[in-house]
This record gives C-alpha cells, sequence and structure tokens, in this order.
C-alpha cells in the first residue's frame, strides 16, 4: 500500500465525527455541451448529435445539437451487438439456448469438422474462428437462416476459441441459432424481449431497409431514449420500470470480460480492450470486475454502462467514430469528474470566490476493502502543485482569510498534488475493510496563479465520505 494511503488510514482511524451526511452538490455536468458544440463545430455536416446521462435511474443530463431533435433515429452499427447479445442472454433465461451450447446442436450444416466445436459464446465473443464479414450477412434476398447455411461453406481462420477477431458473421450465425431454437423470427424474438418491455417505439433492425436477413451484428437503428433505456435496465442488473427483462446473472455475464488473454487478430477497440458478451469491457478493477463496458458503432453511436457511479448513458451521432470517439471520451471525462459514486457527497464550496472552484471526487464506490479506491482533483489550476487536508466535514465554513475550511477542528496534510495540464490529479486512496462505518472530510488547497487570491492559495470545496459496508 502506497505511504499516503497508509498515512490516510491512520489519519482517519483517529477521528471522532458525528456530523450528520450532506446532500449539497457541487459539481455539474456543464462541460458537456462545449464538447458537443466543438464536435458540430470541427464536422459541420455530420457532428450534429444527442446525448443523455443517467445515474441511478435519474436523468441527470438530455440535449440535443445542430440539427437532431431528441426524437432523431440513426443507424447504429455495431452498437447493434449489444442489443443482439441481450435478446441471447434473454433466451439463456428462459432455457432456449445455453452459452456454451455448441451451434451444430440446432443448425445441422454447421456439425462438422472444426466448426462443429464452435458455440453460442464463442460467437457473441468474436472467438468463434470465422472471418469478420460474408456477403451473406448483408444480402437482402436471403432469410437469416439462409444466411447461416450459405455462411456453414466459410473456411475458418483459426480453431474455435483460440483468438479473438472481431466481426460480425458468427453473431449472424448465433441469430439464425435464436430462430431455430425459438421458432420465431429475429424481429420477433426483439420485440418480444427487449422493445416491448422497454417500450422501444423506435428500434428495429431495419438500418438498411426492410429485411427477413437481419444484421444481428450491425443493422439496427435506434434514437437516444430507447438505447438510453436499454443500457439503463443493463445498469440495474436487468430491471426497468419494475419489469424484470434480463436476470442479474445474465447482465453479469454479459458485462464480465470474456476474451482476456486471447491472441487478438483484430479490433476496432483504440486500446485493445477485452470483450464481453456483445459489448467491450473498457474498465475492470483489480480483481477483474467490469466498472465500465460499451457499445460502440461505426457511426460514432454509443451507449454505456459505469459500474463506478452507478451510472449509463447514450451519444448519439451519425459521423465516423474514428473521428468522434475522442470527443466522446472527453464527454466520459467530464462525467467521471462530475458524477458522486455511492459513498461520497459534497460539502461547502471552493474559494476564494474570484477563482474557479476545483472540484474533489472519488472514482469509484466508497466501499470498505475496496483496493482501487482514489481521490480525483479536477478543475484545478493546471500545472500547479497542491495538498490534500483530512479532517472531519463541517456543516458550516470556517473562514481563513480568503479561504474557507469545511474541515475541522483538527486537520492533517496527508499527501501533495500536481495538476497536469487538463487540471486533473489522482491519488490511490485504497479503503481498508476496518473503515466500514467511518466517516471522513478531505479538501484541497492549491497554489493559485489567479492575482485575486490572498494567499496565493485557493480551495476546493470539501469531499465527505461515509465509508459504506
Amino acid at each position: 500500500m502506497p505511504r499516503h494511503a497508509l498515512r490516510l488510514a491512520a489519519a482517519i482511524a483517529c477521528l471522532s465525527l458525528t456530523t450528520s451526511a450532506q446532500t449539497l452538490g457541487c459539481h455539474d455536468l456543464a462541460g458537456l455541451a462545449p464538447i458537443a458544440q466543438q464536435l458540430l463545430a470541427a464536422f459541420p455536416l455530420q457532428g450534429d448529435s444527442c446525448l443523455r446521462v443517467d445515474q441511478r435511474g435519474q436523468t441527470l443530463y438530455q440535449q440535443a445539437f445542430g440539427t437532431f431533435t431528441l426524437q432523431q433515429v440513426v443507424p447504429i452499427a455495431s452498437a447493434t451487438k449489444t442489443l443482439s447479445a441481450a435478446v441471447l442472454m434473454s433466451l439463456v433465461d428462459t432455457g432456449h439456448v445455453a452459452l456454451d451450447d455448441r451451434v451444430g446442436q440446432y443448425l445441422p450444416e454447421w456439425n462438422v469438422g472444426l466448426k462443429a466445436q464452435i458455440t453460442l459464446r464463442m460467437c457473441f465473443t468474436h472467438t468463434a474462428g470465422l472471418p469478420g464479414n460474408a456477403p451473406a450477412v448483408g444480402d437482402d434476398t436471403l432469410t437469416l437462416r439462409q444466411a447461416a447455411q450459405q455462411l456453414a461453406n466459410t473456411p475458418l481462420l483459426s480453431l474455435p476459441g483460440a483468438r479473438f477477431d472481431y466481426g460480425g458473421v458468427s453473431m449472424h450465425v448465433a441469430g439464425a441459432v435464436c430462430e431455430v431454437a425459438t421458432g420465431l423470427s429475429w424481429a420477433q424474438l426483439f420485440a418480444q424481449r427487449l422493445a416491448v418491455p422497454l417500450q422501444m417505439t423506435a428500434t428495429d433492425y431495419a438500418a438498411f431497409g426492410p429485411t427477413q436477413n437481419p444484421r444481428i451484428a450491425g443493422g439496427a437503428r435506434s434514437n437516444l431514449r430507447d438505447y438510453a433505456v436499454f443500457v439503463e435496465m443493463l445498469r440495474a442488473r436487468g430491471t426497468w420500470n419494475g419489469t424484470q427483462v434480463l436476470t442479474a446473472a445474465s447482465v453479469d455475464e454479459l458485462l464480465t470480460a470474456q476474451t482476456v488473454g486471447l491472441p487478438v487478430l483484430s479490433t476496432p477497440h483504440p486500446y485493445g480492450a477485452p470483450y464481453g458478451i456483445g459489448i467491450w469491457i473498457d474498465r475492470r478493477d483489480s480483481l477483474g470486475r467490469t466498472t465500465f463496458a460499451s457499445g460502440v458503432g461505426a457511426f460514432g453511436f454509443a451507449g454505456w454502462v459505469d459500474r463506478d457511479h452507478d451510472s449509463s448513458g447514450a451519444f448519439l451521432v451519425d459521423h465516423l467514430n474514428q473521428q468522434t470517439y475522442p470527443y466522446l471520451e472527453r464527454m466520459w471525462a467530464v462525467c467521471d469528474d462530475a458524477l458522486w459514486p455511492a459513498g461520497t457527497s459534497c460539502v461547502g464550496t471552493g474559494s476564494p470566490a474570484c477563482a474557479a472552484g476545483a472540484w474533489l471526487n472519488g472514482t469509484s464506490p466508497a466501499r470498505a476493502g475496496n483496493l482501487d479506491f482514489a481521490l480525483r482533483a479536477s478543475a484545478a489550476p493546471a500545472g500547479q502543485p497542491g495538498a490534500l487536508v483530512l479532517g472531519a466535514p463541517l456543516p458550516g465554513g470556517l473562514p481563513f482569510a480568503d479561504l474557507v475550511a469545511f474541515l475541522g477542528p483538527q486537520l492533517d496534510v496527508i499527501a501533495g498534488l500536481l495538476a497536469d495540464s487538463a487540471g486533473r490529479a489522482t491519488l490511490a486512496a485504497p479503503l481498508a475493510p476496518a473503515l466500514a462505518g467511518q466517516t471522513f472530510g478531505l479538501q484541497c488547497l492549491w497554489w493559485s496563479p489567479a492575482g485575486c487570491a490572498q494567499l496565493g492559495l485557493q480551495a476546493s470545496h470539501a469531499l465527505r465520505i461515509d465509508v459504506l459496508p
């Protein structure tokens, strides 16, 4: 454990706190709109977008930019994969199929040679050994079942289960399995399993026109509300509006990294993230548990589940993902800065009033035994040094020159910080199991280049941490 973390744990243990929990909010999502406006300015003809952020079932932010409205429907490309994965997992829930069932159990033409080893899990994790694309996937003269029959003649590129090779062929075949296992068309399955219970009235698999051969891995279209409700259901471990759409176990499996350690033949993910069931696993904690997952399409559309902040969101755009993804990442960074994880809350305000108030937050739930817990400072003076102060959180501030302390009466400077060029700094602060039930406060002081600061310093608001069991 880092020395500063040991000191933090020791100092917390010495605090005797009786102050009541504060519900004041010091952060906001105002930084999202400028990013969307910059995207629009960079791509005036394709930068129109919509954005929604939910936390714990409440919509915190929803806005359309450019010519788009909140009702805009666009093709979502590979964000379709997550929708299709949820349809598959619903069939797992009802016992129609199992993830480790072999494709050949349902499609006889696949029960030959090495292809007989291919499972539904492999199909939805890009590990089946099949190529990424084939003409039958986009042939609207075929049915989905007929496409799967043609695809059975496709040569394997690798042994089933041996490596990760991103594409749509294997999911297409798995879609045909779902039809055969249930006796229903894919359109009927999607309506029955997702669209009706989630009231998704603007979503279907006709992004490229009506077809009996829907592109299971990339043929859906949707709007902001529908997809936001879908990822909110995943965040809530399968429940939406009182309806159990998926079991919690199926959602957990969908959001579990399935491809860790496998060689990668091809991937569009900019950082080579592992894959779940139809979704990218962007972040994991030190125990390998998923903390952030996203479904992102080639046209920029994205939906995500953020377990650290118990939130979800959707970003609707219709432009090349390579050009829009950097803006999406900046939006995610704003959410990381602003959203409060469980067990954290805000006390007071930044000071002095004439300087931009720096923010202080936790990175993940403040739970006893969370060894990945860290403190994140943001909106601090870029490139400037700072200090982290520990004490009991005070509902009312104590003025000191032009600063206001929201901690006291005993204070302890526990660590130094240095803000990067974006005004951010992160400090590891693992929470020991023995801290359950403890409450403590933290506040940052920064060297301030603002001429109005009498002491040459500015302070953040205070961060109250109630360590959860």
